[in-house]
């Protein structure tokens, strides 16, 4: 009988490694965390995603507060609770965000609740540890969002200690119209910002509809600095809360404190 060949074998097995499952609570109308982190992920890491709607596909605050206070996160919570995932991640900025200073921890223990223990996290909870482990203390933010969210992004993070010293927003007050933000349209706003105080530490692109991944390594060796995305600083949460030791390459140096 033909046999696979002990090589072969080696190869298969190898392929077959399986060292993380990430389960992603996602807004519906949103598309770039999936493109990004399938450009990012190595073979060995798999994610896995529940979609939670915004009525009427709205970037507005109120509508982004009533839809993370919906019993809608606990049943998809459950729902990736039967993936078996290792951990699950809120990738919402706003939203893990609009309830102020400590709303990202209460976020995330509502959903490991939820799914029996599974630890969770969320993307506000990434920013937080990435300007802590990035030692960013004074930083710029670009965002897609109107005023309104902005306002509060910022006190979240200054609450923090971490000054804002520059803030661009986008105005989007649809999340469809978010993801139609170009990378380069984003870059334009943290040059133009780094052009006004170069001696900022860091900078953060906000919202985890907003496409970074193609200006995250180019804008950090221009600038010399950390260049924070919401999709990045999600997937480094999720990844560092159980521990994942891979490489990570093409999507910053945030990785490096895996």
């Amino acid at each position: 009988m033909t046999r696979l060949t002990e090589k072969e074998l080696a190869a298969v097995r190898k392929r077959s490694e399986w060292a993380a499952k990430i389960g992603v609570i996602y807004i519906a109308s949103s598309l770039s965390l999936e493109k990004e982190w399938h450009m990012a992920l190595p073979d060995d890491v798999s994610f896995h995603v529940a979609r939670i709607s915004i009525d009427g596909d709205s970037a507005e605050k109120e509508d982004i507060w009533n839809m993370v206070n919906s019993n809608a996160v606990e049943k998809l919570a459950k729902q990736l609770a039967s993936c078996e995932v290792d951990v699950i991640v809120f990738a919402c900025t706003a939203g893990s965000f609009l309830g102020g200073p400590g709303w990202d921890e209460k976020l995330a223990k509502r959903i490991s609740d939820a799914a029996g223990g599974i630890p969770a996290t969320t993307t506000s909870s990434g920013l937080l540890q990435a300007l802590q482990c990035t030692g960013c203390k004074k930083i710029n933010m670009a965002t897609p969002y109107e005023d309104a969210v902005n306002v509060e992004e910022k006190k979240f993070v200054e609450a923090k200690g971490v000054t804002v010293e520059n803030l661009i927003g986008e105005q989007c007050a649809l999340d469809t119209e978010i993801v139609r933000v170009s990378p380069a349209r984003f870059a334009e706003s943290v040059l133009e910002m780094y052009d006004k105080s170069p001696d900022v530490d860091g900078t953060f692109i906000s919202c985890t509809n907003s496409r970074t991944i193609e200006i995250i390594d180019v804008l950090e060796k221009k600038l010399g600095i950390p260049i924070l995305s919401s999709n990045q600083v999600s997937l480094f949460a999720a990844l560092r809360k159980i521990g994942y030791q891979g490489e990570i390459r093409g999507y910053g140096s945030l990785f490096n404190y895996l």
